[in-house]
């Protein structure tokens, strides 16, 4: 597990927390084409945004077995843009 693995899936994790414990903030944060110019943020922070259990479950489970794998092919740099 690379080290900027581990920190992606903490963020995911954490996301996942926060959106659950504050259920209107997921509307603040997911990215809308038409709303892009007022909220620029959502445009990274739409990337953290999971619609239940099973779905952040199974994208984390993948980042965890080839996010490692990719990181080392790509470098850190490229791997996180």
């Amino acid at each position: 597990m690379t080290r900027w693995v581990m920190r992606i899936i903490a963020a995911n994790v954490a996301m996942f927390l926060l959106a659950g414990a504050f259920p209107g903030i997921q509307r603040e944060l997911m990215f809308v084409p038409s709303g892009a110019l007022l909220r620029p943020w959502t445009a990274v922070t739409y990337m953290f945004l999971h619609a239940g259990l099973g779905h952040i479950l199974f994208n984390m489970l993948a980042l965890f077995f080839f996010g490692p794998r990719l990181e080392s092919e790509l470098g850190q740099k490229r791997f996180l843009w």
